[in-house]
């Protein structure tokens, strides 16, 4: 796996505040399909429960109930990005009114027009500039690359990135039986928003260094939404199999930066299960009590999932002056992104 042409930045993020939103109370995964038995008639639910015990998922949040088949969110994919931005900018200390960009990234926007950052943009009253990136997994190294450019291009006020899912709604009850790759989202995905807050140059708490990869070009992608479908398609064995290679492709870039992930004290890897410490600790090399997971018990949130990884683990892990390093893959296009924090 190629990586001479990732994408390296080391201009200083400040890291001013962060927060995540989840929709509910969370649910048992063991719970969600005794409620798919009952009410879809599902019939290979020890497949299911199989499944969840290899992924190590726990239990998740959800925007819907599952009582129909197809079904409105609540709260809404918006909602829950504007949750989680407000509570960055509380951390913070800032209004959203004080920033100067607004960039989301989603898989599982409410609407593909107008893109959906205009509706978390409406919930907290900031009339700024603002973009979406059509993107999952690593969906935050992209907009960090569009964050430090408008950095570097003189920008003196903070700048918010969240990333939020709702994939549940694109999960039909129905195919389950029929559809191997539906088992493992229903077993796997969850949904939820992150958000961060960022200002120039790098203060007490840092995003010290970044980068992104594309790895897939001629390569099948490994989930899909295509246009007009209304579930994901999953190629869970591909995906299974590129795992190890993207996380040693994004360790190789950190290291090409400096950061060597056995000497970091914390990594923090996509979540795409809830069992991945063990594996990964022993693929990369590193302590497996340092790898931050909350897959156990949020699931995979895709687009959300870093962003809410790290507020976590600034809110009950990370000491001050210590470095975390975020491993982003994505399985779109076999993607991997970024970045390094020092907490202060």
């Amino acid at each position: 796996m190629t990586i001479e042409q990732a994408w390296r930045s080391t201009r200083p993020l400040s890291v001013l505040g962060t927060a995540h939103a989840l929709p509910g109370a969370p649910v048992g995964s063991l719970d969600l399909i005794d409620h798919m038995e009952r009410r879809f008639g599902f019939r290979r639910g020890s497949r299911a429960r199989a499944a969840a015990q290899r992924l190590g998922v726990r239990s998740r949040h959800f925007v819907r109930r599952f009582a129909e088949a197809d079904e409105p969110a609540t709260p809404t994919n918006a909602a829950l990005a504007a949750t989680s931005v407000e509570g960055a900018c509380a951390a913070a200390g800032v209004r959203p009114q004080d920033l100067a960009y607004l960039i989301a990234h989603t898989t599982t926007p409410d609407s593909l027009l107008p893109a959906g950052v205009a509706a978390v943009a409406d919930r907290i009253g900031f009339d700024g500039p603002q973009v979406e990136l059509r993107q999952a997994c690593t969906g935050f190294a992209n907009a960090l690359m569009v964050a430090t450019g408008l950095f570097a291009a003189g920008c003196d006020r903070p700048i918010a990135i969240v990333g939020s899912e709702t994939g549940s709604l694109h999960l039909d009850p129905t195919t389950l039986d029929s559809d191997e790759s539906q088992i493992v989202n229903l077993m796997q995905m969850g949904d939820g928003a992150g958000a961060v807050v960022l200002g120039p140059g790098g203060r007490t708490a840092a995003i010290e260094a970044s980068w992104f990869a594309c790895t897939g070009r001629q390569r099948s992608p490994g989930i899909a939404l295509a246009p007009g479908a209304r579930h994901f398609t999953h190629d869970a064995v591909a995906v299974l199999r590129s795992g190890p290679g993207l996380f040693a492709a994004g360790a190789e870039i950190a290291a090409s930066l400096g950061y060597d992930v056995a000497a970091v004290d914390w990594v923090v890897p996509h979540q795409a299960s809830g069992r991945i410490a063990a594996p990964l600790a022993a693929h990369l090399g590193c302590a497996v009590d340092r790898i931050a997971v909350t897959a156990d018990t949020l699931g995979n949130t895709g687009s959300a999932a870093i962003w809410m990884a790290l507020d976590r683990l600034r809110r009950n892990g990370i000491a001050v002056g210590q470095t975390a390093l975020a491993l982003g893959a994505e399985a779109s296009k076999f993607m991997v992104g970024g970045f390094a924090y020092r907490h202060g």
